[in-house]
């Protein structure tokens, strides 16, 4: 399964709802064992999220930080520094990023391609660079 961008999230870009830039909106980054979202949802779901009892893992996931957006004369991109979870015993094959100060308004799910395990060690997701837009964690075209 590819990465999962929700149809609200488009027509909330149009609407001003996400504030991607710095000082803007508060991002999450929750992870899971499976893919509970479709094109069809709108916000962030508990459903089947990585398991908070002893593993390091906070449930609702990781505050993002390093809000950035660029953008050229054809695409516009976003970035965020990458995520870690310290000390951490847990398995994931998908993230959610999602839009904490506007009603856990669901911006993108991604696919991690397989299960990436951490053992007593650092999970890390590591973002795209936003130097080339279109390879960004989030671009417009």
């Amino acid at each position: 399964m590819a990465n999962v961008i929700p149809f609200s999230f488009r027509g909330e870009l149009l609407s001003a709802t996400h504030d991607f830039a710095s000082g803007g909106d508060q991002f999450k980054l929750a992870l899971y064992t499976a893919q509970p979202y479709t094109t069809a949802s709108t916000v962030y779901s508990a459903t089947s999220e990585v398991s908070a009892s002893g593993t390091n893992y906070t449930t609702t996931g990781n505050v993002l930080t390093g809000n950035a957006v660029a953008y050229g004369t054809a695409v516009a991109s976003c970035d965020f520094d990458d995520s870690t979870w310290a000390t951490a015993t847990f398995t994931a094959a998908y993230g959610a990023i999602y839009n904490d100060d506007k009603s856990d308004k669901l911006c993108v799910a991604l696919d991690f391609s397989g299960n990436k395990t951490a053992t007593n060690g650092t999970f890390k997701v590591s973002f795209p660079s936003v130097v080339t837009p279109a390879d960004a964690i989030i671009s417009m075209a």
